[in-house]
């Protein structure tokens, strides 16, 4: 019986590989949507499942790869002498080649991955319905049924919706994320991340699976995504830099982060300092006074200055010195105080004598909330002996040019994310803390104020 068994046509196996391809790419976007759950696994050299992202992600170039393979097969045999299919098969095999390429060595640009899949999926369907047409079908009934059967998967699993969704991240050893020059291996130190984003109808069916899925309207001002990606990834670069400034202070290298005088913000339209300060100023004296923190403007305001005097500000604008007058103004809150009209906050210059370099995994886009533990990572490599005492430490928390850790966001999902890893302590912004325990009632959560909480409660232990 074995000997008269049929080998497949060179039809049957081309589709294969297209559909084995199609296959693939359905995985990879359910993989992509599901990417926390295998979050706990640690490898025996500490490596997380955060690392192991950055190595799976080029398993995608299998995708068009398949395509490739099915298109270029059709063209070597030499199956139809049509120049129309000829054609498409051509286009398939050289978009599915690029894409799979730009997988490979641009691996940052995903728009021009996503791009090239999705060019390869049309030229591929193009391609089965064109083979049904001319094998004599007036209507490529199966083709059509797989076209049809793809974009509703597709609709359910990547069209967006009108509400965000947030839900449980990933931990990450931020002492393998970042190292500094000179400074140890380091403990376990885990900063934990979150997704936050638009939800897909797939989303509703994830979350009546797993716990601490929150769903809420998208307000209408929300800026595009493009817009929102850049921020983050400002965000993190800002907390990367502010961190490692705070941790060489306290283990005794450089200044830390330094007041550099008053950046304006905002200038209030028809006020005093309309047309005469400008944002993106930066205040460095009034009347002569040094100014290098906002707590030093507002008292030399409320002291020295009243309504109606004119004040001579000097200022860094771009890179010239620049004096202009301003005259004072009554505020419309207090009228006994005096004011030009603008927004301000402190600007900072950071020292940093010892270089950082950082690993950019593709699963951490952006944003603050690493920075209390980057901090604490940084000052363990620097301290001799290390400061976690052994103990595998995790926490949430922006890190402010004071040292102090300020509020994040999806509190509840880190704490969950947190509880399944085996972390001793989960250190969060106090204000986070009731969150953090009515999610992960069985971890041990510590409320902190600032970095020196952290490290004294470590010590403690």
């Amino acid at each position: 019986m074995s000997g008269n068994r049929r080998k497949p046509n060179g039809a049957r196996a081309y589709r294969r590989y297209y559909i084995a391809g199609l296959i693939l790419a359905f995985v990879y976007l359910a993989a992509a949507e599901l990417i926390w759950v295998p979050a706990p696994v640690v490898t025996r050299g500490g490596m997380e499942w955060i690392e192991w992202i950055d190595y799976l992600f080029y398993g995608l170039s299998i995708v068009p790869l398949c395509w490739f393979a099915g298109a270029l097969r059709r063209l070597l045999s030499g199956a139809s002498a049509r120049v129309a299919l000829r054609t498409v098969r051509a286009a398939l095999a050289i978009v599915s080649a690029a894409a799979a390429a730009t997988i490979w060595f641009a691996a940052e640009r995903l728009e021009l991955q996503l791009a090239g899949i999705a060019a390869g999926a049309l030229l591929l369907f193009a391609d089965l319905l064109l083979s049904e047409i001319a094998s004599g079908r007036r209507m490529p009934w199966g083709s059509i049924g797989m076209l049809a059967g793809t974009l509703a998967l597709l609709a359910f699993m990547a069209w967006p919706t009108s509400y965000n969704v947030t839900y449980p991240g990933m931990t990450m050893n931020l002492n393998r994320y970042a190292k500094v020059e000179g400074g140890g291996g380091g403990g376990v130190i885990d900063g934990v991340l979150v997704f936050d984003r638009p939800a897909v109808l797939a989303d509703r069916l994830y979350g009546s699976l797993f716990p601490q899925y929150r769903f809420e309207p998208i307000p209408e001002d929300e800026p595009p995504l493009s817009e929102t990606y850049a921020q983050v990834v400002a965000m993190k670069s800002d907390a990367n830099r502010v961190a490692a400034a705070i941790a060489m202070e306290k283990a005794g290298i450089g200044n830390g982060v330094v007041p550099d005088g008053v950046r304006i913000i905002a200038v209030v339209k028809d006020s005093p300092a309309d047309g005469a300060l400008h944002a993106g100023d930066v205040i460095e004296a009034l009347n002569g006074e040094k100014v290098a923190k906002v707590e030093e403007l507002v008292a030399i305001m409320e002291n020295a200055v009243k309504a109606g005097d004119i004040v001579q500000v000097s200022l860094r604008r771009g890179a010239e010195s620049v004096d202009v007058a301003v005259e004072a103004a009554a505020s419309e809150d207090d009228p006994k105080r005096s004011v030009f009209g603008i927004s301000v906050q402190t600007e900072v210059k950071l020292d940093t004598p010892r270089q950082v370099t950082f690993n950019d995994y593709m699963a951490h886009v952006g944003g603050p909330s690493h920075g209390a533990m980057l901090t604490l990572a940084l000052i363990d490599q620097l301290t001799p002996g290390g400061v976690t005492g052994g103990l595998r430490v995790a926490g949430t928390g922006t890190i402010e040019p004071d040292g102090s850790v300020g509020m994040v966001g999806g509190v509840p999902q880190k704490a969950f994310a947190v509880s399944r890893t085996k972390a001793d302590v989960f250190f969060v912004p106090r204000e986070g803390e009731e969150a953090a325990k009515s999610a992960a009632p069985g971890l041990h959560i510590v409320a902190v104020d600032t970095i020196d909480d952290v490290l004294g409660w470590l010590a403690s232990q």
